[in-house]
């Protein structure tokens, strides 16, 4: 993840969160099953609650990678021309709300 919008860790929190909750949810099922025929538990399964996990994170970690990819650029360019387009760019999105909108967007939690 490149570190321009500082969301490294908040990711990782976010993904520790999102796969704890799938791994609770799949020993409470396999709990709730323990006193069930040995068939139900065959119909708990593991990957399942993974993919679900991958699933609910893949989109707002991808969009946030992409969203630091494009702002580190814009903020590194030695361009001048890029460097005047980034600080009116800057300019425009804080005085509009856009940032809160456009790259923080991601940054929020989804379960």
């Amino acid at each position: 993840m490149p570190p321009f919008l500082g969301q490294g860790a908040n990711q990782a929190v976010q993904d520790a969160f999102s796969l704890a909750s799938k791994i609770m949810a799949y020993n409470s099922k396999i709990n709730n099953n323990n006193n069930n025929a040995q068939q139900d538990l065959e119909d708990v399964d593991l990957k399942e609650y993974l993919k679900q996990y991958e699933r609910i994170r893949r989109p707002p970690t991808t969009s946030v990678t992409a969203k630091a990819a494009i702002l580190g650029y814009i903020e590194v360019a030695p361009i001048d021309l890029v460097s005047k387009f980034r600080n009116g760019l800057f300019t425009f999105m804080g005085k509009t709300g856009l940032v809160n909108k456009i790259l923080l967007g991601a940054a929020l939690p989804r379960t």
